[in-house]
């Protein structure tokens, strides 16, 4: 990489301030933000089991003695136990991740909508830094006049300033990837006390707003990036990831292949623009809202309008 454009990509670690990266009066921000109250209600949170995907969990080191097999041997009727001590066959054990319940509302009748059909073939997953339509891939973007390393990057900075302000904010300047932002971000929230309920009214009043906002100048200012994503055409774009049924679909490609699969020959029908109000139109894809996607093809139908 030319050293050069390396070091023109400062991104958040170079910021000095995030008072200039984001003043309070940025008419821009304000008026994508700036969302009426929709007055739903949070969810219940949901048991998804995930089985033995993606676990970490190492098998034993070495192996026991025969008086221990014989002292930690289990009754046979705890073969299938399904508890939280259950041991699965090839000796991991099952995990489960809690995430929050989706609904659905029926699309109202005066509503703007698109409507895909669902199959194999026009589906692309995405998930992770290594993947260009992941708001955690690497690719610098400028916003107001402000460079950032990732989409990622301007989120959570955005996060922090509305919720925390620019001095707590700035504290983001010390992380460069946008893997490292994303934790950083969770634990400055933790160490500036700020409750869970704010951090949840700012994630479902204006983070809709936010990424669709950089999206759009990220692929706008990308040509390559640009190109790749018309080249996905018409198809659905899902992100896959358990641990995230908002953004995301909630659950592993594994699990959104066999979804897609058994849904064959039916189709799913959304509001043609997504924003913080409409979010609950959305149709569930396998576990989630899978909201990442959805704003990326709006963003992909905008572009190719502009282009036409």
């Amino acid at each position: 990489m030319d050293k050069t454009k390396k070091q023109s990509a400062v991104g958040l670690q170079e910021t000095q301030s995030l008072a200039s990266a984001l003043p309070e009066q940025r008419p821009k921000y304000v008026q994508i933000l700036q969302q009426e109250k929709n007055g739903s209600t949070p969810q219940s949170p949901v048991s998804v089991s995930a089985g033995t995907s993606n676990t970490n969990t190492a098998a034993p080191s070495s192996q026991p003695t025969e008086s221990a097999k014989t002292a930690n041997k289990k009754p046979n009727g705890n073969k299938n136990n399904k508890g939280k001590n259950a041991v699965l066959p090839n000796g991991k054990r099952p995990y489960k991740v809690y995430l929050k319940k989706q609904e659905v509302v029926a699309l109202p009748a005066d509503i703007d909508t698109r409507e895909m059909a669902i199959s194999p073939e026009n589906v692309v997953y995405f998930s992770g830094p290594n993947h260009f339509l992941s708001a955690l891939y690497a690719a610098p973007v400028v916003v107001d006049g402000n460079e950032y390393n990732s989409v990622e990057h301007y989120y959570q900075a955005c996060k922090l300033y509305v919720l925390a302000g620019q001095e707590t904010a700035a504290k983001l300047k010390a992380s460069e990837t946008p893997l490292e932002v994303k934790k950083s971000t969770k634990v400055i929230l933790k160490e500036a006390k700020i409750p869970a309920k704010l951090i949840s009214e700012w994630k479902d009043k204006e983070s809709i707003g936010v990424l669709k906002h950089v999206i759009l100048h990220k692929f706008n200012q990308n040509e390559e990036l640009k190109a790749k994503l018309l080249e996905t055409g018409d198809k659905i774009l899902i992100q896959t990831y358990l641990g995230d049924s908002y953004f995301a679909a909630g659950a592993n490609s594994k699990y959104v292949s066999t979804w897609v699969s058994r849904h064959v020959n039916q189709s799913l029908k959304y509001p043609k623009e997504v924003t913080a109000d409409n979010v609950k139109y959305l149709p569930l894809v396998a576990n989630g809202k899978n909201a990442l996607g959805w704003i990326l093809m709006q963003v992909r139908d905008e572009i190719r309008e502009s282009s036409a």
